[in-house]
């Protein structure tokens, strides 16, 4: 094969390389008319989920495939297939009508930095799309050139990027590269199979499966790329680094890379094992179907099942998920420890089974509902699926493992799309696929993109609501999302995310909730909700505190946000929807049953008040004098009683309890807020009883001192208490003195 990357000195033809291969550039053997670049029309980028590019881009389009490139940078923003094509990520489902891109754009490495290019121009040449765009380096200046062309009517898109330096002195170290998203599912790199989320080496290809087939990049030379991408947040698969060259350049010298985005079958070799089948249903105390998951894991030897990060509600990781209780799945033979969960309200089952070669083992269960919050709904007000460009879910796939969580209403909030989860719940009951009632609210993410201030979920929307989130102001975008959803509820999501969290934009003080002055007439208070506990952080319980103290110091200063906690979840098994979640207090019900049905107008309501609790686990029952979660109690005693119960189903484990409040120092008629922590107890679990007793621990400070907790909002809803973990299947829930370190781990 030609090599792809060459040194090309046009003010002499020596036979020097910088990289490997000669000073002449590589020839590409391509099939003949590929089709011309044209604008592209609202018709061509209507009914298809994720297409990024507008009105006006150029495209390509053979036979087989269409590319996007966007005129406002010069990005490749579309890659789909024109043909029906199942994804190969079974979690997506029977998605066919979905683009299989995020983006590409070229970079250029000065040392160890990147530097993103945005061009100066998009235009048409030939069969080609050329972008342009000139780049000041410390040594000298670059332009830069990159043309995407159709290999004929292939599914292939050819790319490639000439830099010409043409002022000052030698550039050293120069690297030529790529930025490439493509979906929330695992990369295969070629020579290593399937990549750990964290990776650095060498390879021909890096690929994926997932939305529209196979899709993969490979160097167009007899050199291997050097590919780089690290997962930041597990659960949200990486953006890949791909470097095609790297040299010194000189004055007169131009670089060119070449390479290949194209859809094409990723190595697989599938181990075949004997096995059986595993069957199992599972049904309520009424005896009714009920959603539930299973969590199965190998014992005696038998190693534990990896269905793999991107399979479906039929297996992901070593976890199953069912609507309706009816479960049946092939293991390999051995035997396993399972245990089935329906929420966090339900007792767990389990069994020890052993799996026979080709024979099926049948268990039945019982999930008992232990814990009764009629009235409270339990919601997930932040989920992601496959019309986000980060989830490769299919809708199906989410709303079941939702129910399977116990979660009784499911709030989508997809990025830059408005998604409504009603039909597919509807066809799912239909179908007898999900046995239990489902509540849905659409909405939408908005995370701003150029000027980039935070991400934000506004819900209620109505299917084909607009937002704008391109170089708007919070000023612009809060007052868009009050049109777009009047009495709707604006949360601000995961707001100390390096770059894309609203209070790490604006440099919010972790002491006392202050915004330097130089942000103070851009930054805009004016939203109802702050995302405390995101599930993406459960793994981190500092970053969450860090949250929960920016939430107690607002209080502190007058502001009435409601404190929530989402799940943030982009995919199966990992984050799992529900962990965590609010339990709203909308009104009163007959039963538990009856939760699922309240009225959406009540519910948001109980939101703006902020009558909710957010747990990953226990139920905490709360109130000073009477004045539960959303209250305000009024007079001026020093120390009032706080009162508390705490419930948790027998297969979670609670073993302390904190409580917190944000405090006025006497010194000052304008204080800021002071953290003040105290009311440490104890309880165990007493024998026999579905949950734990709460026991005052001897010598600790009273539970008193949370009293403006309430005074001021809402109740004690996250502190270590609130971050469980289930216990191993078997474990009795023994009294413990040690806080909680850890979160649940899934299941």
């Amino acid at each position: 094969m030609t090599p792809p990357s060459r040194i090309v000195r046009h003010a002499a033809l020596l036979a020097l390389a910088l990289l490997s291969g000669l000073l002449s550039e590589p020839t590409v053997a391509v099939d003949a008319a590929p089709g011309q670049p044209f604008k592209v029309t609202q018709a061509l980028v209507s009914g298809r989920l994720r297409v990024m590019g507008k009105p006006g881009d150029l495209a390509l389009e053979n036979r087989s495939v269409t590319a996007i490139v966007r005129r406002s940078d010069g990005w490749l923003v579309d890659f789909w297939p024109n043909r029906k094509t199942n994804p190969s990520a079974p979690q997506l489902g029977h998605i066919t009508a979905i683009d299989g891109l995020w983006l590409l754009h070229p970079v250029l490495l000065d040392g160890h930095t990147p530097i993103h290019l945005t061009a100066r121009t998009v235009r048409a040449v030939g069969n080609s799309i050329e972008t342009a765009s000139s780049v000041g380096l410390g040594a000298g200046s670059v332009d830069v050139t990159t043309t995407y062309r159709l290999d004929g009517d292939k599914p292939r898109l050819l790319v490639t990027t000439r830099v010409a330096h043409h002022d000052g002195g030698r550039i050293r170290s120069l690297g030529v590269g790529d930025i490439t998203k493509w979906g929330n599912v695992d990369y295969f790199v070629g020579g290593v199979g399937r990549a750990p989320s964290t990776f650095v080496g060498l390879g021909d290809w890096v690929g994926r499966k997932g939305a529209s087939g196979d899709l993969m990049i490979q160097s167009l030379g007899d050199a291997p790329m050097r590919i780089r991408f690290r997962t930041r947040h597990p659960g949200l698969a990486p953006a890949i680094h791909t470097t095609y060259a790297r040299g010194d350049v000189d004055s007169g010298e131009t670089l060119v890379v070449r390479r290949v985005l194209a859809y094409a079958p990723i190595p697989a070799h599938p181990q075949l094992l004997p096995s059986g089948t595993l069957q199992i249903e599972v049904r309520d105390e009424r005896g009714k179907p009920v959603a539930a998951k299973l969590d199965i894991r190998g014992r005696g030897g038998t190693p534990t099942p990896d269905f793999g990060d991107d399979g479906d509600e039929a297996g992901a990781g070593h976890f199953v998920w069912s609507g309706n209780g009816h479960f049946s799945r092939s293991l390999t033979v051995g035997d396993y420890s399972v245990m089935a969960t329906a929420g966090i309200e339900r007792d767990a089952a389990r069994w020890d089974v052993h799996i026979d070669r080709d024979a099926t083992a049948k268990l039945e269960g019982t999930l008992t509902r232990v814990i009764d919050t009629p009235g409270w709904i339990s919601g997930d007000l932040h989920l992601h699926q496959a019309p986000s460009v980060d989830a490769d879910i299919a809708c199906s796939t989410r709303v079941i493992a939702v129910a399977a969580e116990g979660v009784e209403l499911a709030v989508a909030t997809d990025h830059y799309v408005v998604t409504d989860l009603g039909p597919t719940v509807a066809r799912l009951h239909r179908s007898g696929a999900l046995g239990v009632p489902l509540m849905t609210m659409t909405g939408t993410e908005l995370s701003t993109v150029g000027n980039r201030f935070g991400h934000f979920n506004v819900f209620p929307l109505h299917p084909g609501d607009r937002i704008a989130y391109v170089n708007t102001t919070p000023h612009q975008l809060f007052a868009a999302a009050r049109a777009a959803s009047p009495g709707g509820l604006l949360q601000v999501n995961h707001p100390r995310w390096e770059d894309i969290g609203y209070f790490w934009r604006y440099r919010m003080d972790p002491k006392t909730a202050r915004i330097p002055a130089r942000y103070k007439n851009v930054y805009d208070p004016a939203f109802d909700a702050i995302e405390v506990f995101n599930g993406v952080d459960a793994a981190y319980l500092p970053r969450v505190r860090h949250v929960l103290y920016d939430w107690l110091h607002l209080l502190g200063r007058g502001h009435r946000y409601t404190a929530t906690g989402n799940s943030d979840s982009h995919k199966l098994f990992f984050d799992d929807p529900g962990l965590p979640r609010n339990l709203i207090h909308y009104g009163s019900a007959k039963s538990d049953a009856d939760d699922a049905k309240a009225d959406p107008a009540a519910v948001i309501a109980a939101l703006h008040q902020g009558r909710v609790l957010v747990t990953s686990g226990p139920v905490i029952d709360a109130d000073v004098q009477g004045v539960g979660p959303g209250g305000t109690l009024h007079g001026h005693a020093r120390r009032v009683p706080l009162h508390l119960r705490i419930r948790a189903t027998p297969w979670i484990d609670v073993s302390q309890v904190g409580a917190a409040r944000p405090a006025r120092s006497p010194r000052s008629l304008h204080p800021g807020p002071r953290l003040e922590e105290g009311g440490a107890a104890r309880y165990h679990r007493p024998a026999g009883g579905p949950g734990p007793e709460l026991r005052r621990d001897p010598g600790q400070r009273p539970a008193g001192s949370a009293q403006r907790l309430l005074a001021r909002r809402q109740a004690l809803r996250l502190h270590e208490s609130n971050l469980a973990r289930p216990l191993r299947p078997g474990t009795p829930g023994p009294e413990r003195d040690a806080p909680i370190a850890h979160p649940p781990t899934p299941g």
